[in-house]
């Protein structure tokens, strides 16, 4: 029989968590830059202890109804449901991973934090290399750093090495004149420049980013026309550290039978394979195909803040307030 009370009770509790949303996003507008910043997450806290109580409540109104051994199998019926839903849509979507949420605002402006994306495992559009294993290992050596009649071997990429290095001389030449700099590390050749960066409130600086990355004389730029795809890093890699990454395609690699990926956030100065983190020496490697999780063929604002919550993620870091702008093909 159709349970109408239930069912405004439903709303009512949907209504409640939408709401709360709301005010979760025009908090984070209002006080995001300002001393009052703890006051979103606070509130994403609130909606995450708001769908403990709901479901809370749901399961304590079954168990006194119908008594807690019908509610228990009710639990049971409604979990099984969830997981063949999810292995349904595995199976359609050719996936592990067929739904996800987008934790930080690395791809903006095209994805943005919060938004909820839907994943297909097909294949990915990107730049596509022929290398051999030498090459592709050559791509986590050592940088040759050259600018004017000087030179440099570090860790890295020059825009990491910088971040923790700011100080030096040669990383403040690269901050006032990056269009100097190449950086030369195996089988690739990186060109950098300053571009635009834009803040939440209209103010305008620049900052060094890469601008291209040049294989075997070829020159390639971000093309905003590759798939923007889901993938879990090794356990090696530094970005392991954060989870799954929501990143474009730059580069598909084939060596022999195997394919590997390189991507790039787009509102991020460089590639992910340029990170390295000196406080704990690690670096990102190209990724495997068998980590790709797939790639993003749909994405549905805001409602993606409640896996965002649920998971722990209720800061929103600094680049959420800026905007990056550098070169691309498309």
């Amino acid at each position: 029989m159709f349970d109408l009370k239930k069912m405004k009770k439903m709303h009512l509790q949907a209504g409640v968590l939408l709401g709360t949303l709301l005010i979760f996003l025009i908090a984070n507008f209002i006080f995001a830059d300002s001393s009052l910043s703890f006051i979103p997450p606070l509130i994403g806290a609130v909606i995450v202890i708001e769908i403990f109580v709901f479901v809370g409540m749901e399961v304590k109104a079954g168990a006194i109804k119908h008594g807690w051994k019908h509610e228990v199998l009710d639990t049971l019926v409604a979990l099984l449901v969830a997981v063949c839903i999810w292995y349904g849509a595995s199976f359609i979507l050719n996936t592990e991973t067929p739904i996800s949420g987008v934790v930080s605002c690395s791809m903006l402006p095209n994805l943005q934090r919060g938004d909820f994306v839907l994943v297909h495992g097909g294949p990915i559009n990107a730049y596509e290399l022929e290398m051999t294993q030498q090459e592709l290992e050559s791509l986590n050596g050592k940088s040759e750093i050259t600018y004017g009649n000087k030179s440099a071997t570090i860790k890295g990429s020059i825009f990491s090495y910088c971040v923790f290095n700011r100080h030096t001389d040669m990383c403040q030449a690269f901050v006032n004149s990056p269009d100097e700099f190449v950086e030369e590390k195996g089988a690739f050749t990186y060109t950098y420049d300053r571009c635009p960066l834009t803040y939440s409130n209209d103010t305008q600086v620049s900052q060094p980013c890469v601008t291209s990355v040049i294989f075997h004389g070829q020159e390639y730029l971000t093309n905003f026309s590759n798939d923007i795809m889901i993938y879990n890093p090794p356990q090696t890699d530094y970005y392991s550290l954060i989870g799954d990454i929501v990143h474009r395609t730059m580069f598909k690699i084939n060596v022999d039978d195997k394919s590997y990926y390189l991507t790039r956030g787009d509102n991020n100065p460089i590639l992910d394979i340029q990170i390295y983190n000196y406080q704990n020496n690690l670096e990102n490697r190209p990724v495997p195909e068998e980590h790709v999780r797939g790639k993003v063929i749909l994405r549905i604002p805001i409602l993606g803040y409640f896996k965002l919550f649920l998971s722990g993620y209720l800061q929103e870091d600094p680049q959420c307030r800026t905007q990056l702008e550098f070169p691309t093909a498309g």
